[in-house]
């Protein structure tokens, strides 16, 4: 390995680095803890927060699932063969974190909400997708599942495949190699592209707006978590959206610190 101590330059480089993080990530985050955390009991004392809250799980999860089904077997093809357009599908699939998400808000009224498309007969069947559990899920789930299917394809990647080759030589069919030679190998890539997916749902705000501003859950109207944030800092102020953002923070980081503690009890890290 090289020693820093005999390359100022890259000591110099490092130092800036380290500044930069420290001031647009660390002192932030820092500032939130240090002041919310206190207020943290408080907030969850708030029977329409907690509210905000499942429903911000729920269709979090929902993405999350919806990104393992739909974004397993793209990422193996993606891996695994070269095909016409190829190029094309690999761009398409980045596409969701390009678009400005009060966009894909519009697109998603547009596609299942509207008198185009599939809008009309989904409201034949009385699926209605405007501040409801289904539009609040399709707009996350179409921001997040990118970040599912890159961290699978690049598990997937690594593995040999003449490993599958030779599992296909002794009479295993494509599935049997599928779960037996490859699914042991990238469960726990599955898991991290799942958490970061469920993440990434969990923060977002701007198709919320236009898609479900809040949410039809149970019998109540219940705003996202992001938007009941947005609200009290709107109506009431900072310090009433800083009591919220410190226990939505809260929250996640217990989440994440179990997901984490179970992926290692199933065996080695993510």
């Amino acid at each position: 390995m090289h020693s820093l101590k005999s390359n100022i330059p890259i000591i110099l480089i490092l130092l800036i680095s380290v500044f930069i993080f420290s001031i647009l990530i660390i002192y932030p985050l820092a500032l939130l803890i240090v002041l919310g955390f206190p207020l943290i009991p408080k907030a969850l004392s708030v029977m329409s927060f907690i509210q905000a809250i499942e429903v911000t799980v729920t269709m979090s999860t929902l993405s999350a699932l919806i990104a393992i089904i739909m974004g397993t077997p793209i990422a193996y093809v993606m891996a695994r063969y070269n095909f016409h357009l190829k190029s094309i599908v690999d761009a398409v699939i980045d596409i969701p974190i390009m678009i400005p998400h009060i966009i894909v808000g519009i697109m998603v009224v547009l596609a299942f909400a509207s008198y185009y498309g599939l809008g009309p007969i989904l409201k034949a069947h009385g699926i209605n997708f405007i501040n409801t559990l289904w539009g609040a899920t399709t707009a996350v789930a179409f921001l997040s599942s990118t970040y599912y299917i890159r961290v699978v394809e690049s598990s997937i990647v690594m593995i040999n495949p003449e490993m599958e080759a030779v599992a296909r030589t002794l009479g295993a069919s494509p599935l049997r190699v599928f779960t037996s030679v490859i699914l042991p190998r990238i469960w726990r890539s599955m898991a991290t592209g799942a958490i970061l997916s469920w993440a990434r749902s969990v923060s977002e705000a701007g198709a919320l707006f236009i898609v479900a501003y809040y949410v039809l859950f149970g019998k109540n109207l219940v705003y996202p978590a992001s938007v009941y944030i947005y609200e009290s800092y709107v109506g009431i102020g900072l310090v009433n959206a800083v009591e919220f953002s410190a226990a939505l923070v809260a929250i996640i980081l217990v989440i994440f610190v179990i997901y984490r503690v179970l992926i290692s009890i199933g065996g080695g890290h993510a």
